[in-house]
């Protein structure tokens, strides 16, 4: 029996500042000449395409042409899932990067990730002096999408920048459960109480290093109060008459469209 062969592709993600640098659109496949730093972030041992992913950083201010410097916000509805994938896990490992270059311990500077532990699945930054490991770490934030009905409850944030509304969100806090999280947040950022939590998917969101855990939830009582520090507005709105709403490629979007296809299905049932 013949073992399929794959060609051997090698795709450099480089990074400074937030950004991705994608000629075209994609990724470079030889490594840029000015990285001072460049290693794996894909698993070797795992890899079945052929394909090997490494990012590329370098110490210079403006070490690329400036042109072809992205920022992934605006690539969501453009990049292809696979790219999306590793343009994301690039853009957190980057900014792990940035964000632990010396040992907190002893202030030893850290060394790249060694490649046999990459090999076996482990990124990481080991402090030669005392031996403390420095992991990515993501940060467990909730995302939720509150329903009554045939309405769901959108809101505008005070840091929005397209103006579109979008589902509830926040950060898990020390100490608590994720069901605990929904409950506090939609609380405090609407002034309502809701049950029924459902659980629906997860998205690694790279905007700096966020883990989103996406949940249905059904009204329960309470009159909507926005927290104006953090929401600008919100409002019911009808699942056919929705407002701007986040792109595709957003686990929001998934939610508000999963909630519009459930009503549809619903609404076809009971014709």
């Amino acid at each position: 029996m013949s073992v399929k062969q794959h060609a051997q592709i090698d795709y450099y993600w480089p990074f400074a500042n937030g950004q991705l640098w994608l000629p075209s659109g994609r990724p470079p496949e030889q490594c840029p000449e000015a990285a001072t730093s460049c290693f794996r972030i894909d698993f070797p041992a795992t890899s079945e395409d052929g394909a090997r992913h490494w990012i590329a950083l370098s110490d210079a201010p403006q070490w690329l042409a400036q042109e072809h410097w992205c920022n992934l916000r605006d690539l969501l509805e453009q990049l292809p899932r696979d790219d999306l994938y590793w343009a994301s896990r690039a853009l957190q490992i980057g900014h792990w990067w940035q964000l632990h270059q010396y040992c907190s311990r002893c202030a030893t500077a850290l060394p790249e990730p060694e490649p046999l532990r990459i090999a076996a699945g482990e990124l990481v930054r080991v402090c030669p002096t005392c031996q403390i490991r420095y992991y990515p770490v993501q940060t467990p934030c909730i995302i939720v999408l509150v329903t009554d009905g045939d309405y769901c409850l959108l809101a505008q944030h005070q840091h929005s920048r397209t103006g579109s509304y979008t589902t509830l969100a926040g950060f898990v806090e020390a100490g608590e459960r994720i069901e605990q999280t929904v409950l506090r947040e939609v609380f405090e950022e609407v002034g309502l109480t809701v049950k029924g939590l459902e659980y629906i998917d997860s998205q690694s969101w790279p905007f700096p290093a966020q883990l989103m855990l996406g949940f249905y939830a059904q009204y329960d009582s309470g009159t909507i109060v926005p927290q104006l520090e953090e929401i600008r507005e919100a409002h019911w709105y009808h699942y056919r008459d929705l407002p701007k709403v986040p792109p595709v490629g957003t686990i929001a979007r998934q939610l508000i469209d999963g909630f519009v296809q459930r009503r549809h299905e619903a609404a076809g049932n009971n014709s």
